[in-house]
């Protein structure tokens, strides 16, 4: 997955941050309910989804560190509160979001790192949906698990994946059985990485 560069995080805004801890299978934001934070991930995964009226599941990303959660609502009301499960036990900043409004009209450092934040965020979904036209399953999976695997573990669930890259299970199931059999992946509890090198090349072909 291409990366898109963002501004630092200020000092000021970090100090601001309370510490919480969400473990794995536990929700961080509950659907209905009127958002007054937003969540700065230091560690862990998360997991952002939507259950749409005819029963199936759109997963729209994956949060992970340094990314922000209800950072859209210090600049607008968002209409619905989106489905999110922690993946991963994960540690976050908690921030009152009336706080950062404010610091954003005082503070046009911190109003510009939220604009490049968001700015990276939508060109990075947008490049993901146009890798779904133009690229392998291999390729986009290979990158996937490059960047999320956990000093060399992976455990996203085959389920999660399918539903994130809009393919059927079993393609996911038969890639991953493809790396192992070439010697890619190692199962495990979950999946281990034998060859990063293979993964990678694989990550950059142009096919």
């Amino acid at each position: 997955m291409k990366q898109f560069v963002t501004c630092e995080i200020p000092g000021s805004l970090l100090k601001m941050g309370q510490e919480r801890h969400f473990l794995k299978g536990s929700n961080i934001f509950k659907v209905g309910e009127s958002i007054s934070r937003c969540y700065f991930i230091r560690q862990g995964t998360v997991k952002i989804y939507i259950d749409h009226e005819n029963g199936r599941r759109s997963i729209l990303d994956f949060a992970g560190r340094e990314d922000w959660l209800g950072e859209l609502s210090i600049f607008c009301n968002e209409d619905f509160t989106k489905e999110n499960r922690v993946v991963d036990d994960s540690y976050c900043l908690e921030f009152d979001l009336e706080e950062i409004r404010d610091m954003c009209k005082k503070d046009a450092g911190v109003s510009f790192y939220f604009a490049s934040y968001i700015s990276s965020k939508l060109m990075a979904r947008s490049f993901r949906l146009s890798e779904y036209l133009n690229y392998s399953l291999e390729k986009r999976l290979a990158s996937f698990i490059l960047t999320h695997h956990k000093e060399g573990m992976y455990g996203i669930s085959h389920t999660d994946v399918s539903e994130y890259m809009n393919v059927s299970y079993r393609h996911v199931l038969f890639v991953m059985k493809k790396f192992c059999d070439e010697g890619i992946m190692k199962k495990e509890k979950g999946y281990f990485i034998s060859d990063f090198g293979k993964l990678k090349e694989i990550s950059e072909r142009s096919e």
